[in-house]
């Protein structure tokens, strides 16, 4: 699945999951987390840009264009150790990726900010590279400092409205990651087997695009990454994705709103 349409699927698996706004009597989403607006707007953020982490192996992928010189690094390092759709495609890294969201949320480190008072240093950062992450994937922002801030204005607007991040911020890492997962097991070349780094590799003669001869397993329902039918569904999601984003942006309390 390609760059741009595994951080809206983040977007609408979180919208999906954990939105709680209605239009016209009708809940948005799940609200499966009982969150408040402004943490379902954080959470959205996050993961999109969650959504993201598990191409960290691709130095061609979105994320690694994403941040400048930094991520192009960060991937081709990752890359070079773990080669792509590896460990980082695995459901092991999912549970790793949202151990640090977790760790970040509790980290008790704080900085005082001007007009915000004392924020906690960790969940911020966490927030700015994936709101830089997920807006440059998604073509809303372009160059590689610009989408850094953004980022930055977004951590610390989370940190005034939605500071508990314990609630909610693992949870949309997690999320984030596990729907890129899935986006690729619909895709002709599949994700690592899910028991990784034990592999169950098929005898010869059983081997097929479902359980390939590798051991990576697909259910191929979108065909090739970038197909039309790959589109036709993201294009489907963004609609879902900017509806229910509208809808909690309108029920959500604003520190100056009158």
């Amino acid at each position: 699945m390609m760059g741009g349409h595994h951080a809206i699927s983040g977007t609408a698996a979180w919208m999906a999951l954990a939105g709680s706004a209605s239009v016209m009597g009708h809940v948005t989403g799940a609200d499966l987390l009982d969150l408040e607006p402004a943490q379902v707007l954080a959470g959205a953020v996050v993961a999109t840009g969650a959504a993201l982490l598990p191409d960290i192996d691709h130095p061609s992928a979105t994320i690694s264009r994403s941040g400048g010189g930094i991520t192009k690094a960060l991937t081709r390092a990752v890359s070079s150790v773990a080669g792509h759709r590896g460990a980082t495609h695995t459901l092991l890294a999912a549970v790793a990726f949202t151990a640090l969201a977790v760790l970040a949320s509790r980290l008790p480190m704080t900085v005082a900010v001007p007009l915000l008072g004392e924020v906690l240093v960790a969940p911020v950062l966490l927030v700015t590279v994936l709101c830089a992450l997920g807006t440059r994937a998604l073509k809303m922002v372009e160059g590689a400092v610009l989408p850094w801030a953004v980022g930055l204005g977004a951590g610390l607007l989370v940190a005034l409205l939605a500071p508990e991040a314990a609630r909610w911020l693992p949870a949309a890492v997690a999320i984030g990651v596990l729907t890129h997962l899935i986006g690729d097991l619909l895709t002709t070349d599949g994700i690592p087997f899910p028991t990784w780094p034990l592999v169950v590799k098929p005898p010869t003669r059983l081997a097929n695009g479902l359980w390939q001869r590798s051991g990576d397993i697909a259910v191929p329902l979108l065909g090739d990454a970038g197909s039309a039918r790959e589109w036709l569904l993201c294009t489907v999601l963004t609609g879902y994705a900017g509806l229910t984003t509208i809808v909690t942006l309108a029920a959500t309390p604003w520190p100056l709103s009158p």
